[in-house]
């Protein structure tokens, strides 16, 4: 998606009601992107935009052999990590609502463990818990891993896994296709990744 695209997008999304911290989960962007984005061609046209890497999955998401092949990949990562003691074998696999879904749903598939869903609550929300969807599997004293395509800069990760410890859960690590935080951690927990996305220092 080049940069016009990725404007008209976010324009797109701000038309329809969506925060910047809601368009750059969207997006899988820095909230500062969103600004520069939304600005584009106005006030701040003139300025450099800031440091950040969009990442563009759908060759992998809109293709399901290609979904299957990168879960499989994913859950042999998650193996690897329970063979290392990096972290305990979970009881469910849970997706983050959104974009993670559907690979959630591949992951538990391939590691044969039952799906259960998370939406936490947006950072600009007042402090409470989000909600684990009750339409799949319950969490209460399970142990669970949290999967998602991509992680940004984490706080959407970090109140999944408020949101589940709130729900009884035990969350064991975070396990995603693509980390653009430049961490290994997500609020104590163990942080997994096919692709890491860092800075080189100049």
């Amino acid at each position: 998606m080049v940069a016009q695209e990725l404007v008209k997008r976010a324009q797109q999304l701000k038309s329809k009601g969506l925060s910047t911290y809601e368009i750059a989960d969207e997006l899988k962007v820095q909230p500062d992107t969103v600004v520069w984005l939304l600005l584009k061609g106005k006030e701040r046209a003139s300025k450099h935009p800031p440091h950040d890497v969009f990442v563009d999955w759908s060759s992998l998401g809109s293709h399901g052999k290609r979904l299957a092949a990168v879960a499989s990949a994913l859950a042999d990562l998650a193996r690897d990590s329970v063979k290392a003691s990096e972290f305990a074998e979970p009881d469910v696999i849970v997706a983050v609502e959104g974009s993670g879904m559907v690979l959630g749903v591949a992951i538990a598939k391939e590691l044969e463990k039952p799906f259960a869903a998370v939406r936490p609550l947006g950072p600009k929300q007042k402090r409470g818990s989000g909600l684990v969807n009750p339409s799949f599997h319950k969490v209460t004293g399970k142990k669970v891993l949290i999967v998602d395509a991509v992680l940004r800069a984490g706080m959407t990760h970090k109140a999944a896994v408020r949101t589940l410890r709130d729900a009884k859960a035990k969350p064991v690590g975070v396990l995603v296709l693509v980390n653009k935080s430049g961490t290994s951690k997500i609020d104590g927990l163990p942080l997994k990744s096919l692709i890491q996305i860092l800075p080189v220092a100049a």
